[in-house]
């Protein structure tokens, strides 16, 4: 049974990939296994009960297990209570094959993106894109990255994707704003999370490299990127300067990880065009979940600090206590 199609009050049998395990205080026994599970058709949490610590020394994350027990909904959200759960050995199961892949085709997003790089005029900042997707692991990982760990593109191929829904937005702004250096803005869209090939991790689960940890996409994307241009004969100086800038403003404030504030209007648009995709991202995934649950409003997110307006999937008025932006 596949993640899309687990219903409450139903009982699954099913193999999936950990992605979080966490053994917790609580619950009767005092224990539980506190877990996130996921396949290719996306991520439910679940709980282990009874014999938590035991059971616990069972499996780890990476692993996939064979997992049987109880779908319920705990405040409005569908999790699991597991009964049952044992590993596959490793020559049983490729845990890539279970971590959630994106919708769109990545060829055509790859086309998509070759056909931006060559329309690029500026001859050092072409050769610079020119030079990175020709190397063959660069551009098989930046195809199968993520976007991010949880938030926003979190699956297979979410950084192709949101790359090019960054710099088809750019192109945009290029159009309302003539005056912008579309070479500079565009080139920025392309490479602006190019750090996250080194900062996340997706072979069995997606996770933080201890380069991600401790330094950050922002930080590494600048460096491959500066070491890159280096590279390039007669790449002017100024160029560089302002490429380099625009990666490490992009994400605004020091508060989300940038060290400076954009400072050009280059920067500020790639700033707010890449808000822009991140937090509709979000948006959808949030509703499209709830939408699958029949709910009219989503759980109140952490991160927007909101529910969720879903429509009319759900079945009637936010249950009693359940918050909306109107209260």
């Amino acid at each position: 049974m596949r993640v899309a199609d687990l219903k409450p009050s139903k009982a699954f049998e099913s193999t999936l990939l950990v992605v979080r395990k966490e053994l917790r205080q609580g619950g009767r026994a005092g224990q539980f296994l506190d877990l996130t599970l996921c396949d290719p058709t996306g991520r439910v949490p679940a709980k282990i009960w009874d014999n938590a610590a035991a059971i616990a020394d069972r499996f780890d994350v990476g692993d996939v297990v064979r997992v049987s027990g109880m779908a319920e909904t705990y405040r409005n959200e569908l999790q699991l209570r597991i009964d049952d759960i044992d590993p596959l050995a490793p020559d049983q199961a490729d845990p890539s094959e279970f971590l959630p892949r994106g919708t769109k085709d990545p060829d055509a997003l790859e086309a998509r993106l070759a056909e931006v790089v060559k329309s690029i005029e500026d001859a050092h900042l072409k050769e610079l894109l020119m030079g990175l997707f020709r190397e063959t692991d660069f551009r098989q990982r930046f195809r199968m990255a993520p976007g991010a760990k949880a938030l926003h593109h979190a699956y297979i191929g979410g950084l192709l994707e949101h790359t090019v829904e960054v710099v088809e937005l750019c192109e945009k702004v290029t159009e309302v704003f003539p005056k912008l250096d579309r070479d500079l803005l565009v080139t920025a869209a392309v490479l602006h999370d190019v750090g996250k090939i080194q900062e996340l991790s997706w072979q069995t689960a997606f996770d933080y490299s201890d380069s991600g940890q401790l330094l950050g996409h922002l930080v590494l994307g600048e460096r491959m990127v500066r070491e890159r241009a280096d590279q390039i004969e007669g790449f002017p100086e100024d160029v560089k300067l302002l490429l380099s800038h625009t990666i490490l403003s992009h994400h605004g404030t020091a508060e989300f990880g940038s060290p400076k504030l954009p400072m050009t209007a280059e920067a500020v648009a790639l700033h707010h065009a890449e808000d822009l995709g991140a937090k509709v991202n979000m948006f959808l995934g949030q509703i499209g979940a709830a939408r699958e649950q029949g709910r009219r409003w989503t759980e109140r997110h952490f991160l927007l600090g909101r529910s969720l307006y879903v429509g009319d999937a759900g079945d009637g008025e936010p249950e009693e206590g359940e918050e909306s932006d109107a209260d």
